[in-house]
């Protein structure tokens, strides 16, 4: 029956798909309430004070003017802080698609039916990429629960492209996880691969924000982390150009998986 894996894996991952998304909701929902213990001009001569790299490490570009406002602060406190967290979820998702279940050998057991390969990972990355909006419409009720909660004047419209610009990048995330595990095979090296990229994709997005305005600023497009800037996301809105190329990229890493899975052995 087309669509079977995809509502059985939807079967199996809304649990987790809650979980992830109440904590994650907690944290936001816990920053917003925070907001009426800072003055918000201290906050930004306190951060005028910091030198350059600080202020990258905590994803703080020039903008200093953009963080010393309720929506800087959550931009910041949250959603700035949490991008390695934001990065876990489609990483676990992603290791599920293939890598997971050839470590299990219930892979191939699943293609022993009369199910194709290449449908078994599409559907399986389709649920899991509405498993990714399901945690940050979760993450958005939660800002939303604190703005009532605790009363405080913020404009969760802006934060709503903040929030919802998190979708391509996990996706993105997710189709990076699936074709290293589609090419290493094995869970441990695929996991290692993905942790080192993560990690060394965000130490690239801190270089390039602490070095702007010289030569050594075009090391941070290299990072996927840098198509995710909250000042710009709060100045400019949805920057329709990098979504593009996350989606654009996202389908070529499919579509790649696609063809590796197709062309080598199962692993038993």
């Amino acid at each position: 029956m087309i669509g079977s894996v995809f509502l059985e894996t939807l079967r199996q991952t809304w649990k987790q798909m809650v979980y992830w998304g109440i904590g994650l909701a907690a944290m936001a929902l816990l920053v917003i309430l925070m907001l009426p213990l800072f003055d918000m001009q201290q906050m930004k001569d306190l951060l005028a004070s910091f030198p350059a790299v600080i202020l990258a490490m905590i994803g703080v570009g020039n903008e200093l003017e953009i963080f010393a406002t309720n929506e800087g602060f959550v931009a910041v406190g949250f959603f700035g802080k949490s991008l390695l967290i934001f990065a876990v979820y489609p990483v676990v998702m992603g290791m599920r698609i293939t890598a997971n279940e050839e470590d299990d050998g219930t892979m191939d057991m699943l293609l022993s039916l009369p199910v194709q390969r290449a449908r078994v990972v599409i559907e399986k990355f389709l649920a899991y990429s509405v498993s990714i909006i399901g945690v940050v419409l979760l993450i958005y009720f939660g800002m939303h629960l604190g703005v009532l909660l605790g009363d405080v004047e913020l404009d969760v419209a802006r934060l709503a492209e903040v929030t919802f610009y998190l979708i391509p990048l996990m996706v993105f995330t997710m189709a990076v996880t699936l074709l290293i595990g589609v090419v290493a095979r094995r869970r441990q090296v695929a996991l290692g691969i993905i942790t080192a990229y993560i990690i060394m994709s965000y130490m690239l997005q801190t270089i390039g924000l602490a070095a702007e305005g010289t030569v050594a600023e075009p090391i941070g497009a290299i990072s996927f982390f840098t198509y995710y800037n909250t000042g710009d996301i709060l100045t400019q809105g949805y920057i329709w150009p990098h979504i593009a190329g996350l989606v654009l990229i996202s389908a070529a890493l499919l579509l790649l998986s696609l063809h590796r899975y197709e062309k080598r052995d199962i692993a038993v």
